[in-house]
């Protein structure tokens, strides 16, 4: 089965008053590229977040967004000289202004730097063993979404593969049909320049001309590229790229049929050929 590219997942995991959530977003990008938010003071953990990621999804951009929450608080601490200097500076600032009223702790307190909290150090190994549960869980919930939208994208994959097939059917029946209409052309031509010309060099020169015009090859490579192209989606796995890359072969070998068509009614098929190997391309852009 192939995967989507596009997908969201989110996780959470907790243990003695920690928690971790994540979030993992995911579309599509010819590489894979792994973004990571983490808070300060476990960011040396990104290298082992992208580890993860990198194990689960093998092409498209993922963001990772991790949230850390612990119960401590950590410890008060008050510093009494940046105190002292705030009140006597509150004080002089009292008499130079002629200002009423008390100056009070709570106004002191309340004053840049002198009541600080700090924390105690993240235990490192307890975080990962959150983060990385948690990651695991939002990893699985995008999977599980870009399985679903590969599903999608397989099944409209392959109805436009059989419209191309139907296409080349079409193309092959007309094919063989180019060397009348291209012997008609010349004899008419000639009628109205008043020419004779020998009915058997009229042929010879129709012959040539179909011979120029047999796109018989190029039918027989877009039917194998669509027939690799299906045998892909049915394999599953990451075949993006691989699907891609038939998709241009399969755009060159219409454009030739296009350039070589001697009918009308092939041109206009040759078309229609080009305009569904976009289609195609489009929704492979999403294909891990």
């Amino acid at each position: 089965m192939i995967k989507s590219m596009t997908g969201f997942g989110f996780g959470e995991a907790e243990e003695d008053g920690a928690r971790a959530s994540v979030e993992v977003r995911c579309w599509n990008h010819r590489f894979c590229d792994v973004g990571v938010h983490l808070p300060k003071v476990l960011a040396r953990l990104e290298p082992e977040v992208v580890e993860l990621v990198r194990g689960r999804i093998s092409r498209g951009r993922v963001q990772v967004s991790v949230t850390w929450e612990e119960e401590s608080a950590g410890t008060p601490t008050v510093d009494l000289e940046l105190a002292r200097a705030y009140k006597e500076k509150l004080e002089e600032l009292r008499e130079i202004l002629k200002l009423k009223g008390e100056i009070e702790i709570g106004l002191i307190a309340g004053l840049p730097e002198v009541v600080r909290c700090e924390r105690e150090e993240v235990d490192l190994e307890r975080a990962w063993r959150l983060i990385s549960e948690a990651c695991s869980k939002a990893l699985e919930e995008a999977d599980a979404m870009r399985e679903r939208e590969g599903r999608k994208l397989g099944e409209f994959l392959s109805e436009k593969l059989g419209t191309l097939e139907e296409l080349v059917g079409e193309v092959e029946g007309l094919a063989p049909l180019q060397v009348e209409r291209i012997r008609a052309r010349l004899q008419e031509r000639m009628r109205e320049m008043e020419v004779k010309v020998d009915p058997d060099r009229i042929a010879v020169e129709a012959a040539l001309l179909a011979q120029r015009s047999d796109v018989t090859e190029e039918c027989v490579r877009l039917r194998s590229h669509i027939s690799q192209f299906r045998d892909s989606l049915d394999r599953g796995g990451v075949v993006g790229r691989r699907l891609d890359f038939l998709l241009q072969e399969m755009y060159r070998e219409a454009n030739t049929i296009g350039a070589k068509a001697a009918d009308a009614r092939i041109s206009n098929l040759a078309v229609s050929l080009k305009e569904g190997v976009e289609q195609l391309r489009e929704q492979v852009q999403n294909v891990e």
